[in-house]
């Protein structure tokens, strides 16, 4: 199996060319927030549950108190290939920029165009500190489940379903394979807040 060097791989390559457009200020926020600790930014704690997601499920999470992001269980308890893989059983998640001054339903629209990060692979972990909160669920639509979703490989450039699948193709939905950390989904939301700060500015 050919590997590739982790520092030179597509995710990484694309995320330099971004920084490069992104003016001064932006960037200075950016590398402040890279110096930072992770406490410094992680999600605020919304109740602790033991309930564990199931497919379907919406949930919200809160990178600033008072302001919730919707997410979705896409697929849960992940039956991966290689059982020994750290991803089997774990969950894939989308997070939309819609998002709520309060829990509840009322504003949650999922828009797949719209994603407020990439689609990851979670453990239970996050639900039960409390980062995500399940408030409903609704059955995966046809739509849903015909979605082009994969994950980045980084030490051989390739792309493979969440299942372990290795793909003949770059996904639209692109992640990256392996499970997100527990500090993880936080980097990746209050980064896009840093570069787009109207996504925390309610209509």
């Amino acid at each position: 199996m050919k590997l590739i060097d982790p520092k030179d791989n597509l995710i990484a390559n694309e995320w330099r060319k971004r920084y490069s457009l992104l003016d001064v200020a932006t960037k200075q926020r950016i590398d402040a927030f890279f110096a930072s600790k992770p406490e410094e930014y992680q999600l605020k704690v919304i109740k602790r549950v033991r309930r564990k997601p199931v497919e379907g499920d919406i949930f919200v999470l809160s990178p600033r108190e008072g302001v919730y992001y919707y997410g979705r269980v896409l697929k849960a308890s992940i039956s991966h290939e290689n059982i020994n893989s750290f991803m089997h059983g774990k969950h894939l998640i989308f997070i939309f920029r819609c998002q709520s001054n309060e829990i509840n339903l009322d504003e949650f629209r999922p828009n797949y165009e719209e994603l407020l990060i990439p689609p990851a692979i979670v453990d239970y972990s996050y639900w039960s500190r409390g980062y995500f909160f399940t408030i409903g669920n609704e059955p995966i639509s046809e739509e849903e489940r015909g979605l082009d979703i994969g994950f980045y490989k980084i030490v051989t450039g390739k792309f493979f379903t969440e299942s372990g699948v290795e793909m003949d193709h770059r996904p639209k939905f692109l992640g990256i394979n392996g499970i997100t950390t527990i500090i993880g989904i936080a980097n990746d939301v209050n980064k896009e807040l840093i570069i787009n700060p109207s996504l925390l500015k309610f209509l």
